[in-house]
């Protein structure tokens, strides 16, 4: 009979102990709700209930832990009770679909975890709006957390760290995007300079490539590419860039700039002490696709004033080349032949050098400097065509400085 009773109590205690730890789990869910939504208590029974034995199996301990962490993010009272809120919620969350995948609250979870993901990304879009970059990146990187494929928050992660000067991690968000093929030319580019920053020209020009792969129509990606392939001194290669991309965009009057600058530089090298360079093989080659170029882009847009610029500095330099050739030459009647044919070549840069003049919006530093040698060009001209009055209204624009 005494053993009985011992074995009685012994069962009595298990069970009370057993419905103890569950009732853990009751109170963190009564603390949970309306009307109390106490959730510091919420979460301090929750906590236990997690890690014991009783209740740390099952489904429905995961969920509410979810519920109640979710709730603590979002209050202002009771917030500061955790570091990684929202964390620590979506862990919990998938921790209940890992134990019964088909639990009865399954449909809930997959909802609250969208909201948790739209929470947290909103709150950095908003930050990131403000100018607090590196708070963004924190608020894009516990969505990635949540969300570890989310294109739109990886992305996110790369332009706030990147604003916030964190390289690191934003090429590492760019690097991601990239190995999961996401279709944004934006991406390639941005990972790009970042190489190119580095001093890493190789890199750049691999990444942007890798672009053009999966992305053979992107002109950004093209217009890059010929960047560094013009700054790196591979002028071949970049006019077969430029080639390349005037075929997907004929219209682009910049592109035709480039391909007749970039020629235009190949006819007339220089060295590393800016000094003109000997005249390659393929000058008048090189100088016919120049001016092939630039008339292209001036049909698509007349008044462009670089392409204008360009263009008429082109034949003044063809011009004064001549003028100093013809200076050598000791017979008259053949100076006077080359004379005709270098004031023909002066005649013919006036007219694009004039329209750049009055072109030239002037907004810009840039602006303002390529009209001062714009004009500088134009007295030179005047003088050697002995155009008095025309030389004299280029010197009075020049005293107007």
């Amino acid at each position: 009979m005494q053993k009985l009773l011992s074995l009685i109590v012994v069962l009595c205690l298990s069970v009370s102990y057993s419905f103890g730890q569950k009732a853990k789990l009751q109170t963190a869910i009564n603390f949970y709700k309306v009307p109390y939504q106490q959730y510091d208590k919420a979460k301090e029974a929750i906590d236990e209930a997690v890690n014991h034995e009783q209740t740390k199996g099952m489904a429905k301990t995961w969920y509410y832990k979810g519920l109640i962490y979710s709730a603590l993010y979002s209050s202002e009272k009771y917030g500061s009770l955790c570091n990684n809120c929202l964390v620590e919620a979506n862990d919990a969350f998938k921790k209940a679909m890992e134990i019964e995948p088909n639990n009865e609250w399954a449909g809930e979870i997959q909802l609250n975890q969208m909201q948790l993901m739209s929470q947290v990304f909103n709150k950095g879009v908003g930050q990131f709006k403000e100018g607090k970059y590196a708070e963004a990146l924190v608020d894009f990187e516990i969505a990635q957390a949540i969300s570890p494929n989310d294109t739109a928050t990886i992305l996110n992660s790369a332009y706030a760290a990147e604003r916030a000067g964190n390289k690191a991690k934003a090429k590492q968000y760019y690097e991601k995007l990239v190995s999961m093929n996401y279709q944004d030319d934006k991406s390639y580019a941005a990972l790009s300079n970042l190489y190119r920053e580095e001093g890493n020209t190789d890199k750049a020009l691999e990444v942007l490539r890798q672009g053009r792969t999966a992305m053979p129509e992107s002109v950004n990606l093209m217009l890059a590419e010929i960047n560094i392939l013009l700054s790196t001194g591979k002028s071949q290669e970049a006019t077969t860039a430029l080639d390349a991309a005037i075929q997907k965009d004929p219209k682009n009057p910049s592109l035709y700039m480039a391909l007749g600058s970039t020629f235009d530089n190949m006819a007339n090298p220089k060295g590393a002490d800016d000094k003109d360079k000997a005249k390659p093989a393929q000058y008048n080659d090189y100088m016919s696709r120049a001016e092939e170029a630039y008339k292209k882009g001036l049909e698509i847009q007349p008044d462009n004033y670089e392409i204008n610029y360009n263009l008429g500095a082109m034949y003044f330099n063809q011009g004064a080349d001549m003028a100093n050739a013809a200076n050598q030459l000791t017979n008259n009647a053949e100076f006077e032949k080359a004379k005709v044919k270098y004031e023909d070549k002066f005649k013919a840069a006036a007219p694009y050098l004039e329209r750049s003049l009055e072109a030239n919006p002037r907004k810009t530093e840039d602006d303002q400097s390529l009209y001062q040698g714009t004009l500088l060009s134009l007295k030179q001209l005047y003088v050697r065509l002995n155009e008095t009055e025309k030389y004299n209204r280029i010197k009075n624009l020049l005293e107007q400085k």
